[in-house]
């Protein structure tokens, strides 16, 4: 395979800009979340969810030690 010279990267600022939801396409303007468990010991998992339509973006696990 021949290597091809890549361009680094660029992140750009825009606070113009709001990110879409991918399942409903509505402005997420905020992010719902909701915790499960203890944040010591095992940890608690986070759930992220769309305000509007309520579909998942995603999830997290946290523990405090």
């Amino acid at each position: 395979m021949p290597k091809t010279a890549h361009e680094p990267l660029t992140f750009v600022d825009r606070p113009d800009l709001d990110p879409l939801c991918p399942h409903c396409d509505a402005e997420i303007t905020a992010v719902f979340r909701k915790a499960k468990g203890s944040p010591f010991g095992q940890g608690r998992t986070l759930v992220y969810f769309c305000p509007e339509c309520r579909k998942v973006l995603g999830f997290a696990q946290g523990r405090m030690i």
